[in-house]
C-alpha cells in the first residue's frame, strides 16, 4: 500500500464553486478582486461561500440608501461567522468615483479598469436596473437553479434573517411573514414593553394607543433633513384636515369612521424632532422609540416620506398612501382597492375628455397622453416632482412625463 501524498483535495462542491466564481470574476489576465483597500484578493477564496453579485453605483441614490442597509447586513452576517460575500460590480462614470464609493464597502470589487468583465457580468445576468443583487449558491452547479436577482428585495423584506437565500430559508420566512401579517393588529405593531401610548400636541400629552383602534391610521415616516419630506408633509397636513373635516361634517353616513396619523421619526436629533412634529397636527411615536426600526422592517418601509395606510381592522391597506394623496387628495380616503379602483375609473372616464397631444410651458416639445396600456405607468411628474400613475403626458422623444392636471398650454406652433 502506498502512502497518499499530503495535498488538499478539492472536493466536488469546491471544484464546482471555485470552477464557477473563476469564469465569472477572473479574466484572461487576472485572477483577483479589490478589496475596500486595494489590496488583491484571489478569486479562488471565494470557494464555497454564498455569493452576492452586487450591481451598483455612486451617482444614484437607491444604490446610495441600498448600500448602507446592505452594509449593515454584510457585517452582521460577517461577524456571526458566516460564509457570505460580496462582490461590487461598478457602473461609476469615473475611477476616483468608483474608489471613493467602495471605501465604504467592507466587501470586494471587480476592478474598475476591467470594463469587458464588468461588462460580461452585465450581460450574464441580464441587469436591467439597478441597485441588484444577484445570489448565488455555492453547492449547486444548474446555475439558474442557484442564481437569485432579488437580493435587493429580499435583504430590504427580511435583512439578514434571509441568509443563506435558499428556497428553503425563504419559504419558510414568507410563512412566517403571512402570519404576522394575518395575526396583525394597531397594538402588535405600536406598542412595545415600555411603551402604550403615543405623543400628542394637545393636553393630556401622552395618547393611548388603544384609542386608534378601530380607526384608519396613516404611519408617517418623514424627517426634517429630508427635502421631499419638507415638501410633501404641507400637502399630507392640508389634506389630512380636509378628511378630518368630512368626516365630522358627514356624521350620519360616517359616525364610524375616523382617521388619524402617526409621525414615525427618522430625524437625527430630538431638537430636529421637535421642530418638525411641531409642525404637525397629528400623534408622533417618541423620538428613536425602538419600534421605529422594527415598523420600517415589517412594513417594508425603504425610503422616506412613506405612508403607510392601516386599515381599522389592523391590516395594513397600502404602503403607496403618499402617491394616493398626491393622486387623489382627500378622495383617497379611506385608501381601500374598492374606492382607489373607484377613482381610476373615474380618472379613465375623465382621460377620454383630454386632448391627445398638448404643448406644455415647461417643455419644448409635444407631449402626448398615454395610459399604463399605452406606455403609461408609474413616473414622477417632471412638473411637480411627485408620484404619477396610469395616464401621463408624455414626450415621444426624450421621455419627459407629466400629471395631465400638471400642463399648462401654450400655443402649438
Amino acid at each position: 500500500m502506498h502512502a497518499e501524498p499530503e495535498t488538499h483535495r478539492f472536493n466536488t462542491e469546491e471544484q464546482i464553486t471555485c470552477s464557477r466564481y473563476r469564469s465569472l470574476l477572473a479574466s484572461k489576465d487576472r485572477d483577483y478582486l479589490l478589496s475596500s483597500h486595494g489590496a488583491q484578493v484571489k478569486v479562488s477564496d471565494l470557494e464555497g461561500k454564498v455569493l452576492g453579485i452586487y450591481f451598483s453605483a455612486n451617482w444614484y441614490q437607491p444604490c446610495i440608501n441600498f448600500t448602507k442597509a446592505l452594509v449593515d447586513a454584510y457585517k452582521q452576517l460577517t461577524s456571526e461567522g458566516s460564509s457570505f460575500e460580496i462582490v461590487y460590480v461598478s457602473s461609476d462614470e469615473e475611477l476616483e468615483t468608483f474608489d471613493q464609493y467602495r471605501s465604504f464597502m467592507p466587501w470586494l470589487s471587480v476592478p474598475f479598469s476591467d470594463l469587458e468583465a464588468r461588462k460580461a457580468l452585465d450581460k450574464k445576468f441580464d441587469v436591467e436596473s439597478i441597485p441588484c443583487l444577484v445570489i448565488l449558491q455555492p453547492d449547486d452547479n444548474e446555475e439558474e437553479a442557484a442564481t437569485r436577482k432579488d437580493g435587493v428585495e429580499l435583504i430590504y423584506r427580511f435583512g439578514i434573517d434571509a441568509f443563506p437565500f435558499t428556497t428553503e430559508r425563504l419559504a419558510g420566512l414568507e410563512m412566517e411573514e403571512k402570519q404576522r401579517q394575518e395575526s396583525q393588529t394597531l397594538t402588535k405593531l405600536l406598542i412595545n414593553h415600555d411603551r402604550d401610548y403615543l405623543l400628542s400636541h394637545t393636553s393630556p400629552n401622552q395618547v393611548p394607543v388603544a384609542s386608534l383602534v378601530g380607526k384608519t391610521v396613516g404611519l408617517y415616516f418623514s424627517a426634517q433633513w429630508c427635502l421631499p419630506c419638507v415638501k410633501f408633509t404641507p400637502r399630507l397636513i392640508s389634506i389630512y384636515l380636509k378628511i378630518k373635516q368630512n368626516l365630522t361634517s358627514d356624521d350620519d353616513t360616517k359616525s364610524n369612521e375616523d382617521f388619524e396619523i402617526v409621525f414615525v421619526s427618522s430625524d437625527r436629533d430630538q431638537e430636529g424632532f421637535d421642530s418638525y412634529f411641531l409642525t404637525m397636527p397629528w400623534l408622533a411615536l417618541p423620538f428613536r422609540d425602538p419600534t421605529i426600526k422594527t415598523l420600517a422592517k415589517i412594513l417594508d418601509v425603504r425610503c422616506i416620506p412613506c405612508l403607510v395606510i392601516i386599515g381599522p381592522d389592523g391590516k395594513t391597506l397600502t404602503k403607496n398612501g403618499r402617491n394616493l394623496i398626491n393622486l387623489y387628495q382627500q378622495n383617497a380616503y379611506p385608501f381601500t382597492d374598492a374606492k382607489v379602483g373607484l377613482l381610476e375609473k373615474q380618472v379613465d372616464e375623465e382621460a377620454k375628455m383630454l386632448p391627445r397631444s398638448e404643448y406644455h410651458v415647461g417643455h419644448r416639445h409635444e407631449l402626448t397622453l398615454v395610459s399604463e396600456g399605452t406606455g403609461g405607468g408609474p413616473y414622477i411628474c417632471c412638473d411637480c416632482k411627485e408620484q404619477g400613475w396610469n395616464w401621463a403626458y408624455q414626450c415621444l422623444e426624450c421621455g419627459y412625463e407629466v400629471h395631465p392636471k400638471c400642463v399648462r398650454t401654450v400655443a402649438k406652433s
